[in-house]
C-alpha cells in the first residue's frame, strides 16, 4: 500500500538514509524502530515532503511526490513527534482533521460532523472536548491528535513515536486503539518507537533502520527469532509465556 522504493536522503556530504526499501502490508501495523538518531523521523518527514529525497513514495503505485497536498492528505495522515498545545478546544484540534475535505469556505457538511463526532467518541475523548488543549495532560493531548487524525479518515496513518509523553496505563489503552483502527477500521499503520518490547507486542511488522539502512524487514515473531535486536541495541532478551502466548521482554545488559 505504501512502498519506499531505494529512499537516499543526505544533509550536505552526511548521509542519513541510504537504500531505504520496503513496503507496508495492508491493515496491519508496523512498527519502524531503531537507535537514536538512525533516521527514522527523518524518514516520516519525506513522506510529508518535509525533508528532500532521491527515491520514490508510492501509495498505491503512485508517487507521493506528483501528488497535491490536499490528495496526499486524503490518503496519508501523520502525526509528528512533536506536537503542540495550542489554546484550542480538543473538539476544534479535532475538526481540523477534515481540512482536506472542506470547500473554499471551510464549511463543514454533515458528513464532516459526523466523522468528527466518531472520532472523538472512537478514542473515547467525549469529557474532553470541551477542555483546552493546552490544559490536559501528554497522554489525553496524544489521544485528541490521534482523533483529529481519525477524523482525517486515511487509509494509512503514520506516527513518530505516539507513546512518548504518555504513562504505561495510557500506552496500553493506546496500542488497544490501533489494534482496533486496524482490526475493524482496517486501517494500515506505521508507528516509530523506541520501546522494543512494546514495539514486538503491538505490531504485526518490523521494520529495522540501522546505519541508514533498513537491516531487518518481516514480522514481528520473525525479528525475535533473528537475534538481530540484541545485536543492533546491545540488549538482552527474556520470553515467557502468559495466557497461552510468548510474551518478549528486551532490557539492557
Amino acid at each position: 500500500m505504501l512502498e519506499f522504493q531505494n529512499i537516499h536522503v543526505s544533509y550536505g556530504k552526511q548521509s542519513v538514509l541510504t537504500n531505504v526499501h520496503f513496503s507496508l502490508t495492508p491493515h496491519t501495523i508496523t512498527a519502524l524502530i531503531g537507535r537514536n538518531g538512525c533516521g527514522k523521523s527523518t524518514l516520516v518527514s519525506c513522506i510529508n515532503g518535509q525533508t528532500p529525497y532521491r527515491g520514490q513514495i508510492l501509495f498505491l503505485g503512485q508517487p507521493l511526490s506528483r501528488m497535491s497536498l490536499r490528495e496526499r492528505a486524503r490518503k496519508i495522515s501523520i502525526l509528528p513527534q512533536f506536537l503542540t498545545s495550542i489554546p484550542i478546544t480538543v473538539e476544534e484540534l479535532v475538526t481540523m482533521g477534515r481540512n482536506p475535505y472542506l470547500d473554499i469556505g471551510k464549511r463543514l457538511a454533515d458528513s464532516d460532523k459526523t466523522s468528527i463526532a466518531n472520532a472523538i467518541e472512537q478514542m473515547g475523548i467525549s469529557a474532553l472536548q470541551n477542555k483546552m488543549l493546552n490544559r490536559i495532560s501528554g497522554g489525553e493531548r496524544q489521544k485528541a491528535y490521534l482523533a483529529m487524525i481519525l477524523a482525517q479518515d486515511t487509509d494509512v496513518i503514520v506516527l513518530d513515536e505516539p507513546t512518548t509523553y504518555m504513562d504505561m496505563s495510557y500506552e496500553a489503552e493506546f496500542i488497544e486503539r490501533l489494534q482496533w483502527l486496524k482490526s475493524s477500521l482496517h486501517k494500515t499503520i506505521l508507528i516509530v518507537m523506541h520501546d522494543l518490547t512494546s514495539a514486538i507486542a503491538a505490531a504485526d511488522n518490523i521494520a529495522l533502520l540501522d546505519g541508514g539502512t533498513i537491516s531487518f524487514f518481516g514480522t514481528s515473531k520473525d525479528c525475535v527469532q533473528s537475534g538481530i535486536i540484541e545485536q543492533v541495541f546491545q540488549v538482552k532478551r527474556h520470553s515467557y509465556e502468559e495466557n497461552g502466548t510468548i510474551r518478549t521482554l528486551y532490557h539492557s545488559i
